[in-house]
């Protein structure tokens, strides 16, 4: 199909989501190096620009259904780019400060592997809406309580 050839650089985040074991992790890591390098000369309407561009893309790419075998695969481990934008998320306020940026990851991996807080059900919702909205959660999760450490701090 053609337009898989175009839209898998994309779901995989450029071949990220086909690394066998943590593909997910290392994927949550890129935007973690994205703004630890140029997080300085990214201000909050830049990085929420690019989080509305890789929402569109992210949704665009997952709007068609995945089969393996004629078999439809739910949130495929390969689709990475979910977790590519929950990471975003919470890195919208995390600065580039090296300490915030590895509790930002530590947390959204947290909420993203452990599904609380209703995201388990929001997961189960059909196509590209429970392939990206899970990880939308548990970046806004993460969000809040990294918003909530800087108020205190």
């Amino acid at each position: 199909m053609r337009l898989n050839f175009f839209l898998k650089p994309i779901y995989s985040v450029f071949g990220i989501g086909y690394i066998k074991i943590g593909s997910g992790t290392f994927c949550s890591l890129l935007p973690c190096l994205i703004i630890l390098f140029f997080g300085g000369n990214l201000g909050l309407f830049a990085r929420l620009s690019i989080l509305i561009i890789i929402l569109i893309f992210g949704f665009l790419s997952t709007s068609f259904k995945f089969e393996d075998n004629g078999v439809e695969l739910k949130d495929p481990h390969f689709v990475v780019i979910d977790e590519f934008i929950g990471m975003w998320i919470v890195l919208l306020i995390a600065e580039d400060s090296i300490l915030l940026i590895l509790l930002s990851f530590l947390l959204f991996r947290f909420f993203d592997i452990t599904k609380l807080l209703g995201i388990n059900k929001i997961e189960k919702l059909n196509g590209s809406l429970g392939i990206i909205l899970d990880d939308v959660f548990a970046g806004l999760y993460s969000l809040i309580i990294i918003y909530i450490i800087k108020l205190i701090f």
